[in-house]
């Protein structure tokens, strides 16, 4: 609690207030109202002590509207029959995984991770198609016209998918520096730790973290994502944090390649099967992102609601088209 003094008319009003912050959000509230004049010092503290209940009791109501506020907008990002959808898919998706033998589980796999490394490289630019894909990953056979390092770009996919598939890892910085670098792979040699430098995201609506800040904007968002990854749905909770790690841009090059891996982590920690973005939507993808652009690195807002709608049609297209034909 702190005193405030008013000056209306040449009188003085006196009024104890508090701040009351949830993450951006701060509101300020009036404890009591103390009368006209001077308030000595020595009286001061006696008056806080006075009114700590009252203190108390305000601070709890208005940091519940506070929650509220924000449980509100995230309610809206998916409805109940959504949620219903995305339960149904985690609990065939669990079966599956029980279920199949261990060679059938592994097809299964390999039969996404074609269809994933294809659109998630094709949406960089890489240009091997769906079928070159599948006989470069699964048989070892190189397609010939194409560069060292498209050919890399896939090889790499491969490697951290299989990475993320067949380990438990936390979301920490070492972690998601260990996955840009598996994917720079003899294609980038800036990869070991964040960038060093500015950079300009070309075609981009917002400007990426000044280099100054990388480390600092990263250790926010991890932070953002351990608070939330137990109050959030992990569909929401993979959306938004995607959309907070390509605007923080921590990388010189591989930013979406290197986000759209993290979502799919943070999917199948939860149990939720893996996601492809599809190149042909990329423009939808795109905007998307974009319309969260001026949301604040710490906040949910409901400018997040269209990425989180794309990747609930993303997870429900991928799961029905590809596991679900598998068992």
């Amino acid at each position: 609690m702190y005193l405030e003094k008013k000056k209306i008319n040449g009188k003085i009003y006196n009024y104890l207030k508090l701040s009351v912050r949830h993450g951006n959000k701060v509101r300020t509230k009036t404890v009591v109202y103390l009368g006209k004049g001077n308030i000595p010092k020595e009286n001061l503290k006696s008056l806080i002590t006075k009114n700590k209940m009252k203190e108390k009791k305000i601070k709890e109501i208005t940091l519940k509207d506070l929650m509220s506020e924000e449980h509100k907008i995230v309610e809206s990002f998916l409805s109940e029959s959504e949620i219903s959808k995305l339960e149904q898919i985690k609990s065939t998706f669990k079966k599956k995984i029980n279920m199949l033998d261990q060679q059938t589980k592994h097809d299964m796999f390999n039969d996404f991770l074609v269809v994933y490394t294809y659109n998630t490289n094709a949406i960089e630019g890489n240009t091997l198609t769906l079928r070159e894909t599948d006989l470069l990953l699964n048989k070892g056979i190189t397609p010939e016209g194409k560069t060292l390092r498209e050919i890399n770009d896939h090889l790499n996919a491969k490697k951290v998918f299989n990475l993320i598939l067949n380990s438990n890892l936390e979301m920490n910085h070492q972690n998601i520096i260990k996955i840009h670098s598996l994917l720079m792979e003899n294609i980038d040699q800036r990869v070991g730790a964040y960038r060093s430098f500015n950079v300009r995201v070309i075609g981009a609506r917002f400007e990426s973290s000044p280099v100054e800040f990388v480390k600092t904007d990263m250790g926010i968002l991890l932070k953002w994502f351990e608070k939330n990854q137990n109050r959030l749905h992990p569909l929401i909770l993979a959306s938004i944090f995607h959309h907070k790690f390509e605007k923080i841009h921590p990388f010189c090059d591989g930013n979406g390649r290197t986000g759209r891996a993290l979502l799919n982590l943070i999917l199948l920690k939860n149990n939720l099967p893996p996601l492809v973005i599809p190149d042909a939507q990329r423009k939808q993808y795109y905007e998307s992102l974009s319309s969260a652009d001026n949301t604040d690195l710490t906040k949910i807002q409901i400018h997040h609601k269209k990425i989180v709608n794309f990747c609930y049609l993303s997870i429900l297209k991928t799961f029905n088209t590809l596991f679900n034909r598998w068992g």
